[in-house]
């Protein structure tokens, strides 16, 4: 398995929630159990893409979702009961039609805890990928690539 070289650049468009642990995110070693780093990314990407427009809810008003189709995490150092956890996700510019992210999960000291990247596709209701992005997802891009620009993005 390859590892995850790549960080959020200052120009991608993030966004960054603060995700409490909780003492049922902890594990017999008292530490967050490492399933629960993947509920705190969705929360992040859920976050993300509604500021943008884009809610699982329209989403399915649209008639367009998207599965996550690739997932990778890497644990750096673990979180603990009572951290309060900043979680960065930002969307890999350029990677329409599918949508890849990528998340840096910080501790309270800003220790980086864990890092992870994510691919999903747009699919139709027959379950079929869309090669174009629909007229909503094609806006929900735009605004993406409009807020890459607003930090500093040439391209």
């Amino acid at each position: 398995m390859k590892r995850i070289k790549t960080r959020i650049e200052p120009t991608w468009d993030a966004l960054t929630l603060a995700v409490p642990v909780c003492f049922s995110d902890v594990d017999a070693m008292k530490i967050v159990w490492h399933g629960h780093y993947l509920r705190y990314c969705e929360s992040a990407r859920e976050a993300w893409c509604a500021e943008r427009g884009l809610s699982y809810q329209r989403m399915e008003a649209i008639a367009s979702v998207a599965p996550v189709v690739r997932v990778q995490l890497e644990y750096l150092r673990p979180a603990r009961h009572g951290d309060v956890l900043a979680v960065r996700v930002a969307r890999v510019p350029g990677s329409e039609p599918s949508l890849d992210l990528f998340y840096e999960v910080r501790g309270p000291d800003g220790a980086l805890l864990a890092i992870a990247e994510t691919v999903q596709v747009f699919i139709d209701p027959t379950g079929y990928p869309f090669l174009s992005p629909p007229p909503p997802v094609e806006a929900f891009f735009a605004e993406s690539r409009r807020r890459e620009r607003a930090n500093g993005a040439t391209a």
